[in-house]
C-alpha cells in the first residue's frame, strides 16, 4: 500500500512540475505588451478589454463577436462590407484571447454576456446595435439578444455553434474537462490541437482569403490556454436550443450562413436553427468550411451587406 501511495505522489508531483514549467515558458501579458495592440482598451469587470473601431464615427453600430480561439482579426475581410454602407463596426477580443487580459475566472455564459454589456455601456453605446456572431460568438450574441432585447436590432450568424458541433463529447473532450489531469493534458497538447485545426489549412488559398493575423501570437502569453479550457468547461457549445428559441421570440431579423463542408459546426445545424428560428434567413454555402467568412468572403460579404443594407435596417 505504501508503494502505491508513493507512486501516486510521484506522478502527481511530476505532473504539477510539468504544468508549472510549461506555464513559466510563456510571457505575462502586461500593459507594456498590450501597447503592441492595434486598437484601444477599456477596463471592465474582467480587466482590460481590447477593442477596435472601423467606419464613420456617426454611423449605426454593428458589433462583431468572434469565436472560441481566433481573436478579432478573423473578421478583417468582412469589415468593409459594413463600413462601405456607413456602419460603424466594433470588434473586440474576448478575455483570454488576442490582446485582452486573461482573468482567472469561470468563462461562463453569464461572463461573456456581462462582458459585452459592459463594453457597450463603457463606450456609451445606448442605441440598439446589430450583432454579428461567429462560431461560439453565435450563441453569445443570440443569448445577448434574447436577454437584452432593447439593446439589439438584428443578428447575423456565421457558422453558429450551439447545436450540432463535432467533438464536444468525445473521449478527449471528456478528459480535458476533468480537474487536474485535464489541466495538465490541455497544457501539453492544447496548442498543437488548435494549430492542427483543419480551418487553419490555407494551402491553395489566395492571399486575400487568408487570416489577416497570426493566431500563434496570443498563444505566447500566459492565460490563453487556461481561458479556452475554462470556456470548454463552463460554456456549452451544444444543446443551446433554448438560447435560439429566445432569439426567435424577440422577433428581430436573423440570418445565418453555414458551410456544407464544415467539420466543426456540422451542416445539420442549419436545419435545427431553421426549426428554432423559423423567420430566419438561412444560407448553406457549398464548398465552404468553418473559416468561410474570410476564405469565401466573395460569397459571404454580399450576404452580410444585404442583411445590414440601409433599406433593411430596423427602426431604432
Amino acid at each position: 500500500m505504501n508503494w502505491i501511495v508513493l507512486i501516486i505522489a510521484v506522478v502527481l508531483t511530476v505532473g504539477y512540475i510539468t504544468y508549472v514549467a510549461l506555464d513559466m515558458g510563456l510571457r505575462p501579458l502586461t500593459e507594456a505588451e498590450q501597447e503592441k495592440a492595434p486598437g484601444d482598451f477599456i477596463t471592465v469587470t474582467g480587466g482590460r478589454l481590447h477593442y477596435r473601431w472601423d467606419g464613420p464615427a456617426t454611423g449605426p453600430v454593428v458589433v462583431m463577436v468572434h469565436g472560441f480561439s481566433t481573436p478579432h482579426f478573423i473578421f478583417e475581410q468582412n469589415v468593409s462590407a459594413l463600413t462601405s454602407q456607413g456602419y460603424r463596426v466594433l470588434r473586440y477580443d474576448h478575455f483570454g484571447r488576442g490582446w485582452s487580459d486573461r482573468p482567472r475566472t469561470a468563462y461562463t455564459v453569464d461572463f461573456y454576456d456581462t462582458t459585452l454589456m459592459e463594453l457597450l455601456d463603457g463606450l456609451n453605446i445606448t442605441a440598439p446595435v446589430g450583432l454579428v456572431g461567429l462560431s461560439m460568438g453565435g450563441p453569445i450574441v443570440a443569448e445577448f439578444a434574447g436577454r437584452h432585447t432593447d439593446r439589439v436590432n438584428a443578428v447575423f450568424l456565421f457558422v453558429p455553434a450551439g447545436l450540432d458541433v463535432a467533438g464536444g463529447n468525445d473521449i478527449a473532450a471528456k478528459i480535458v474537462r476533468l480537474p487536474g489531469i485535464g489541466d495538465l493534458m490541455w497544457r501539453i497538447v492544447g496548442r498543437g490541437m488548435l494549430l492542427g485545426d483543419p480551418q487553419y489549412d490555407e494551402s491553395g488559398l489566395a492571399e486575400e482569403n487568408r487570416l489577416v493575423g497570426d493566431i500563434r501570437t496570443q498563444m505566447d502569453y500566459r492565460g490563453y490556454l487556461d481561458s479556452l479550457l475554462s470556456t470548454l468547461r463552463n460554456t456549452p457549445m451544444t444543446s443551446r436550443t433554448e438560447t435560439y428559441r429566445q432569439l426567435a421570440a424577440t422577433g428581430m431579423p436573423v440570418a445565418a450562413v453555414f458551410g456544407a463542408d464544415d467539420p466543426t459546426v456540422l451542416p445539420s445545424s442549419a436545419d435545427k436553427l431553421r426549426d428554432l428560428v423559423p423567420e430566419a434567413s438561412i444560407h448553406m454555402l457549398e464548398n465552404a468550411d468553418h473559416g468561410l467568412n474570410y476564405k469565401r468572403q466573395d460569397a459571404t460579404n454580399p450576404l452580410l451587406a444585404d442583411f445590414f443594407s440601409p433599406k433593411n435596417e430596423p427602426a431604432s
